[in-house]
């Protein structure tokens, strides 16, 4: 089983936005049309694909909080 990637800080957008607006996993993946267990794997290092990192971004400035393409797909450090 390979490492997954870790993220630079801490927090990965995925959680800041959850943090930020009070969602659960569970809340997060029913408004994005998603499964929980896919908010848990952007959540552990996975990279959704454009149109849900496109989705995602859409569903922030709903909820008036800064996200972005990039920060979604921000670089990795290795593990």
């Amino acid at each position: 089983m390979a490492n997954k990637p870790k993220f630079k800080d801490l927090t990965n957008p995925w959680q800041r936005f959850r943090s930020q607006t009070g969602l659960s996993q569970t809340e997060l993946a029913a408004a994005m049309g998603l499964g929980q267990s896919a908010i848990s794997s952007y959540e552990t290092g996975s990279f959704p694909i454009p149109e849900i990192a496109k989705r995602f971004v859409a569903l922030a400035k709903k909820h008036k909080v800064r996200m972005s393409l990039e920060e979604i797909y921000a670089e990795l450090e290795p593990a």
